[in-house]
């Protein structure tokens, strides 16, 4: 029998979890160890995520700037997603040493209540950077057992905003024996969830100047994960004694873990082969960061984006002429496929090299895009008797659709 609380479908009602945070002022820690000799090779699993929030001007942080704001979200938990866990706490009383009950809840019907203590404050400032940040311990009660740290920090040469978690953790105690199951089956996709949402909440803070209102919890994360511009870098090592030492080392976007953008990208090539690259090029024009490494840092992407649109124009124009070779031509097909493969391999590489499994992808959206809007082309202008010019530019206008939905999706 173990003194972990968890409950069917209703949670804890206030009086009930003042009593239980009293309770948590005094209560051990589910662990030991220093935090130094908590390595996998101890048998601790790591698990940490980092993200660029935003861009606040050039400086130490003064006043009521981004910084200020992020710092507020973080010492309230304003980054945890509540729908995957909440916190409790009396935010009345000082950081260091403050009680709080994480409330998980893994399914819209199931939640557990664990304990933690805040262990340590880090606030420090030198001439290049200024960083503020917390760290929990686990206590008696809680489904884990390990140390987890919340860092933000601030770059005063460019002004950039990140934020860092870090968590060390064992396996702690759970109430029942399908508990644990559940946990092992399911507990990496919720901590996936969590980190990358996380980022991304306090990303929508920073744009919009808060939170938007969050399900109190009833529905797990089962919408998509909005798309953000700069990539969530998530790490996770399996401690030696659970895993053999497998590692697992992902570093990723939302954008590029959504394969249907490289899709996207692949069948605007087959509509119209100029508006794929015009559409990327002018994202790169507006977002520097998000350029792939090598090649990319190197172009010219203002420029480069004013000259596909020119040319994406022309080839709009261009279309509805009788003189144009049918797209099907080898050398108007390879175009196509080119745009596709570079398109679908660059969108998936922000800061990184181009993805050889995304060239391919793209390449064969594009040829089949290229290949059935061939086919309607032709059954409604031969079967239906659709006038060229109109069927084109119903085209055009389905392009362009397309065309925004992709670019308001790298946003």
């Amino acid at each position: 029998m173990t003194n972990v609380e968890w409950r069917w479908k209703s949670g804890w009602s206030d009086p009930e979890l003042l009593s239980r945070l009293g309770r948590a002022t005094t209560l051990p820690l589910n662990f030991e160890g220093e935090e130094k000799g908590m390595t996998a090779e101890n048998g601790w699993s790591v698990v940490e995520s980092q993200a660029v929030i935003g861009v606040d001007k050039p400086g130490p942080p003064k006043g009521e700037d981004g910084f200020a704001l992020l710092k507020h979200a973080v010492t309230e938990l304003g980054f945890s997603d509540p729908r995957i866990v909440r916190g409790h706490f009396d935010s009345a009383m000082p950081l260091l040493g403050r009680p709080m009950l994480l409330e998980l809840r893994p399914l819209r019907f199931l939640r557990y209540l664990c304990p933690v203590r805040v262990r340590a404050v880090r606030s420090e400032q030198d001439e290049t950077h200024t960083a503020y940040g917390f760290s929990i311990d686990t206590l008696a009660g809680h489904v884990e057992s390990g140390r987890e740290w919340f860092l933000l920090s601030k770059d005063h040469r460019t002004g950039e905003l990140r934020f860092h978690i870090r968590a060390t953790w064992r396996e702690g105690e759970f109430p029942n024996w399908w508990s644990a199951v559940g946990f092992e089956v399911m507990g990496r996709r919720y901590q996936r969830a969590w980190h990358h949402l996380a980022h991304l909440r306090l990303r929508e803070l920073l744009a919009k100047g808060h939170l938007a209102a969050h399900p109190s919890g009833e529905t797990m994360q089962d919408t998509p994960l909005e798309v953000s511009r700069l990539p969530v870098q998530f790490h996770s090592q399996r401690g030696m004694s659970r895993a053999l030492a497998k590692v697992e080392h992902e570093a990723e976007s939302e954008r590029g873990q959504d394969w249907l953008t490289t899709v996207g990208f692949g069948v605007l090539a087959g509509m119209r082969s100029m508006s794929a690259p015009a559409v990327l090029a002018y994202q790169y024009s507006v977002e520097p960061k998000a350029v792939p490494g090598g090649w990319g840092e190197r172009v010219p992407w203002k420029k480069t984006a004013a000259v596909l649109g020119v040319l994406a124009a022309g080839e709009l124009v261009a279309d509805k002429t009788p003189w144009i070779p049918a797209r099907i031509a080898p050398p108007a097909l390879l175009g196509r496929v080119l745009s596709g493969a570079l398109t679908g391999a660059a969108v998936a590489a922000p800061g990184r090299k181009l993805s050889p499994t995304r060239a391919v992808v793209g390449a064969t959206a594009a040829v089949v895009a290229t290949l059935g809007f061939y086919t309607l082309r032709r059954f409604a202008t031969r079967r239906l008797g659709v006038p060229n010019v109109v069927a084109g530019l119903i085209e055009d206008a389905a392009a362009a659709a397309m065309g925004g939905k992709l670019f308001a999706s790298l946003r």
